[in-house]
């Protein structure tokens, strides 16, 4: 573009110049001898072949602009389009995805669980001493976690809370918590509990609930409860408290999957 833009400068300057001295020469009177030689001789056919070159690259150039222009406001286009689609999607929504991860991440993480403790029962089975008594396991018994009733009352509660039947599910997660304390799904039901609050709206409750989850010991939704308990704060706009949540969630579990969104929270409450 700038080469162009060069070329048409230099043109229209020689064009210029030879106009210039053409005009000298037709308004000029003849004088004899010295001054006639001294006028210079003008090729029409050059100042015509340039003329038509400069208009040429006016007109290329032109043409450029236009292009240019075009993609420009295609661009504006789309970012403006871009930008009605991320004000359709609603915080309730984003929070309904949010679950629905959460949901499929606990389903991934059981099933995972599962298939280990199938892998390890055989030799269990294997090294088992024989005995005349009626098999029981122990707790800590991988087998457990495919018999387990806790298990069962566990997923019928997530699936509950799915069906968006939060009052349903969050006595589901409670039985599991009062008939299995110790039990694997314990810190997850009291966490889902929190959630059943933060759904309904009734944040301080949440903020309660989501607490608890904090005083199990290497509990697995710790980081959860903390992104959530942050959440709930800025909900009851208590800002300073989310914040210290953020915080404190970033520190203790720096490769936690939410210190992204607990970091861009922070950016935007200093703003």
């Amino acid at each position: 573009m700038r080469k162009k833009k060069s070329a048409i400068v230099e043109l229209i300057f020689v064009v210029a110049m030879f106009a210039i001295f053409a005009g000298c020469a037709s308004t000029k009177p003849k004088s004899a001898g010295k001054d006639e030689a001294m006028l210079p001789e003008i090729d029409v056919v050059q100042v015509k072949e340039y003329s038509e070159q400069a208009l040429k690259l006016a007109q290329e150039t032109k043409l450029d602009v236009q292009m240019l222009g075009n993609k420009l406001s295609e661009t504006d286009n789309r970012v403006v389009g871009l930008s009605e689609q991320v004000d359709q999607v609603s915080p309730a929504k984003i929070e309904e995805l949010s679950n629905r991860i959460s949901l499929l991440t606990e389903a991934f993480k059981d099933l995972y669980q599962k298939v280990a403790a199938i892998e390890v029962l055989p030799q269990i089975k294997i090294n088992k001493p024989t005995t005349t008594k009626p098999a029981v396991f122990s707790p800590s018994d991988p087998s457990v976690l495919i018999t387990g009733s806790d298990y069962d009352m566990y997923q019928t509660a997530l699936q509950t809370f799915d069906a968006k039947s939060y009052d349903k599910a969050r006595d589901l997660f409670s039985s599991v918590i009062q008939k299995f304390p110790d039990g694997d799904y314990a810190d997850k039901s009291q966490y889902w509990i929190g959630e059943c609050f933060f759904a309904q709206g009734n944040y301080q409750q949440a903020v309660a609930a989501l607490n608890k989850v904090l005083e199990y010991k290497n509990s697995e939704k710790a980081d959860d409860a903390m992104m959530k308990l942050a959440m709930c704060y800025m909900r009851l706009g208590k800002n300073d408290l989310a914040a210290e949540q953020f915080q404190r969630l970033i520190s203790r579990f720096p490769a936690s999957e939410y210190v992204p969104r607990a970091q861009k929270y922070l950016v935007e409450m200093k703003q």
